[in-house]
């Protein structure tokens, strides 16, 4: 009779096509010790995956919808001294109250635009790729978001050190995770108190863990969120992170938040601990593996002299006059010349008329009749190696899954989401003017989730 003898065991994620297969594979071993076969089980996780996204998705935009209120609260905020900026100009101000009036406009317009972004980054439901990040960013963002949105009774503070270690992780997931802890402690608190984020290195032993049987000894980064509020009581804190359980009134929460948190963190190979005490506030700490000899590149700084251009000639195509009369104003004043196109047919002509003196054309994405990928379709047939940024103010997932592969098919590399400041734009312009062909197409993927990527 064959003796079974099991030498390895290995587990793993097989992704083809739309089909995610949980894999286990066991070495048999005859009577000899040698091996002779391979046992494998294989199971279907495709369903599980996708109803887990659908999960996630649907508890993102209750977490978004929490903050409506205060959404609209900041928006407002932020209006404001917009509008009553504007008249102040038209009074002949000195030149100092006059910086003054347009630094106000600026600080109102970056805050309204960061608020946008950040929330069009929690809602879209979409799982973005993992990748060497550092944490604080995130952070800071989040403490940001929830000093501009919770109420004012309740302070937000914020604990990073400069030698915080990297982490490989989903950044849309992980400002999920942030989410989802910060509105629970804004709920803990519903007269008022503090909020402290609080990130730091920490290396566990072999001690440290074996009271926690998924964690593993080794460099972590470790989050951080108290408040002062109600807390937990001892006969439920077990059940907090079970799906669907909630102390919350019907209507104010389905119960999957800290499920989601659970789920997330224990994906990226961490664990999240728990400590309350009724009527003095909850901590919840997450604990994320580190890579400690690992470095994040680092941008350059641009220089101001760079941004200058030397009378090369732009095509700047947009069906907003008030976005093409600016974007004029803004190159001539740089030293480019500008053709300007208020949708595609004129592009077409205007191009058509000095194809030999344009260097380059910024392109709007949505223009009536003919919109931005049919028009730069036949820029391309009439120049191949024509050089195009493309620009649109929607950055929602059906625009991306609709245009993306179109752009980088037709080797537009270069992507300015909207809104974008004259930096970003005379940036990539220098960028895409030196540059002699179309580079990866990773740079357009990732120019969407920020304003401006180049490489």
């Amino acid at each position: 009779m064959k003796r079974l003898e099991v030498r390895k065991v290995k587990i793993a994620l097989i992704v083809t096509m739309a089909v995610v297969v949980s894999g286990r594979w066991t070495l048999v071993l005859d009577s000899q010790g040698k091996p002779e076969s391979i046992l494998m089980l294989n199971t279907d996780l495709t369903e599980k995956k996708i109803l887990e996204a659908h999960s996630l998705r649907t508890q993102r935009l209750e977490s978004i919808g929490t903050l409506a209120s205060g959404v609209a609260h900041d928006l407002n905020n932020i209006l404001t001294p917009i509008m009553m900026a504007v008249p102040m100009l038209r009074w002949g101000l000195t030149s100092e109250e006059l910086e003054k009036v347009i630094s106000t406009v600026e600080l109102s317009a970056k805050r309204g635009a960061d608020l946008v972004k950040q929330l069009l980054g929690f809602g879209r439901g979409v799982e973005g790729k993992r990748m060497l990040i550092q944490a604080k960013h995130l952070v800071n963002e989040m403490v940001t978001i929830a000093q501009q949105t919770f109420p004012k009774t309740i302070s937000v503070k914020s604990e990073v050190p400069e030698d915080l270690w990297p982490v490989f992780v989903d950044s849309t997931q992980l400002h999920q995770v942030l989410l989802n802890l910060c509105v629970n402690a804004r709920d803990a608190m519903p007269e008022g108190g503090a909020l402290l984020v609080h990130l730091g290195n920490i290396r566990l032993d072999e001690q440290c863990v074996s009271m926690n049987p998924e964690a593993s000894p080794g460099p972590y980064v470790r989050l951080k969120v108290s408040d002062t509020g109600t807390g937990i009581s001892p006969e439920i804190i077990h059940k907090i992170f079970e799906p669907f359980f909630t102390t919350k009134v019907m209507g104010k929460g389905t119960g999957l938040g800290l499920s989601t948190v659970l789920g997330i963190v224990k994906s990226h190979g961490g664990f999240v601990d728990v400590c309350s005490q009724t009527g003095k506030g909850t901590t919840f700490e997450v604990y994320l593996p580190a890579t400690p000899g690992e470095a994040i590149l680092a941008v350059e700084p641009v220089v101001a002299a760079t941004l200058r251009g030397h009378g090369e000639c732009i095509l700047v195509v947009d069906d907003e006059p008030s976005i093409r009369e600016v974007t004029q104003k803004t190159l001539e004043r740089h030293g480019y010349r500008v053709l300007l196109a208020g949708d595609g047919a004129e592009a077409l002509a205007a191009y058509a008329q000095h194809r030999n003196e344009i260097k380059a054309v910024r392109m709007d994405m949505a223009m009536p009749w003919l919109d931005g990928l049919r028009t730069i379709r036949a820029l391309k047939k009439m120049n191949p190696a024509v050089k195009v940024i493309a620009s649109s103010g929607d950055g929602s997932t059906s625009w991306r899954s609709e245009n993306l592969a179109q752009l980088n098919e037709l080797g537009v590399t270069t992507f300015l989401a909207k809104p974008f400041n004259a930096e970003k734009l005379l940036v990539s312009l220098q960028e895409i003017i030196r540059s002699n062909g179309a580079g990866p197409a990773e740079n357009a993927v990732a120019a969407l989730e920020v304003p401006l990527t180049i490489n």
